[in-house]
């Protein structure tokens, strides 16, 4: 259900390299299969499950967008995890919603498969939907490599009471 600027890679065993050039990802459980130069990596969760992995590119920005229905006049906490698969240039991302940048930049750790949690809160306002996009901020074309994985939008609750002392 998302879109990417990036051109999807299909996984192919045993076939190395497959990420190349910039501005492909794929679904996978560790980055390495698609890459030689990508590290190793398990899911944020450490179960072994699929993350999406990125071979950043200068001139890609929306590396994942979705669009969601949403209630007016509430609150949104959006998060994912990030970590870098290359050392070098490690990637800068941040939140948008429906073309409105939304929270920090947030840097990934530059040492391989550091997960590191960023998120954003947003008011959806007089909105019924939001496009929700992780851009990647990083124009550097080499090691400009890292992986998502949960990425999540959850309402926030307010609540309110009163209390009387005497």
């Amino acid at each position: 259900g998302f879109n990417s600027d990036y051109n999807y890679v299909v996984d192919i065993p045993n076939v190395q390299n497959e990420m190349v050039p910039e501005g492909t990802y794929a679904v996978i459980p560790n980055p390495n299969l698609v890459h030689t130069g990508f590290s190793a990596c398990n899911d944020h969760t450490g179960g072994g499950g699929n993350m999406m992995v990125i071979n950043g590119a200068a001139n890609l920005q929306d590396i994942w967008c979705q669009t969601v229905a949403v209630s007016p006049n509430s609150y949104y906490n959006v998060s994912a995890w990030v970590a870098s698969v290359n050392p070098s240039s490690p990637a800068q991302l941040q939140f948008s919603i429906n073309n409105v940048p939304i929270g920090s930049i947030i840097n990934a750790v530059p040492s391989p498969c550091t997960w590191t949690p960023f998120n954003a809160v947003w008011n959806s306002g007089s909105s019924t939907t939001a496009t929700i996009c992780i851009l990647n901020l990083n124009t550097a074309q080499g090691g400009n490599d890292f992986a998502l994985d949960d990425i999540s939008m959850v309402g926030l609750c307010v609540v309110e009471d009163e209390v009387e002392i005497t």
